[in-house]
């Protein structure tokens, strides 16, 4: 994402895409139609807006994203945002949830593990409601 994006390590709440709207990098961020963020809940959500200002920019277009549609995938329940010598507050409010985007995404859960067996459907089940937080507590 860093690279696509030209994005500034760390991401700080005014950071920016270095990316040249008619450069040919900016004509190729253009033409995608599609953008797959993988682990999506550990982007800071000021990624986030640098993305969508670049995509608004690139594009010429004021809809969130430039228009482009942005599939995110991850899990909450695991890894949030990682920030140096972040309080727990911080953190959270870092979050993708915590993003003014986060009224533009419709939410799609998936509860079927595929990597688990039809025959170990007890162990699918177990990690589900470890996921969840709602194994009994021994």
């Amino acid at each position: 994402m860093h690279g696509l994006f030209k994005l500034p390590v760390p991401i700080l709440e005014t950071s920016t895409c270095n990316v040249i709207p008619n450069s040919i990098h900016g004509r190729f961020l253009r033409q995608v139609s599609l953008y797959l963020l993988d682990e999506a809940f550990m982007i800071p959500k000021y990624a986030l807006s640098a993305i969508d200002k670049l995509l608004q920019d690139i594009c010429n277009n004021n809809f969130p994203f430039g228009g482009k549609v942005i599939l995110m995938g991850g899990d909450f329940r695991q890894t949030l945002p990682v920030l140096r010598r972040g309080r727990p507050a911080e953190v959270i409010e870092s979050c993708l949830k915590c993003s003014e985007h986060w009224q533009y995404v419709q939410r799609f859960s998936l509860t079927v593990n595929m990597r688990v067996q039809i025959e170990e459907e007890e162990l699918s089940q177990w990690l589900l409601k470890l996921g969840s937080g709602t194994l009994p507590v021994k």
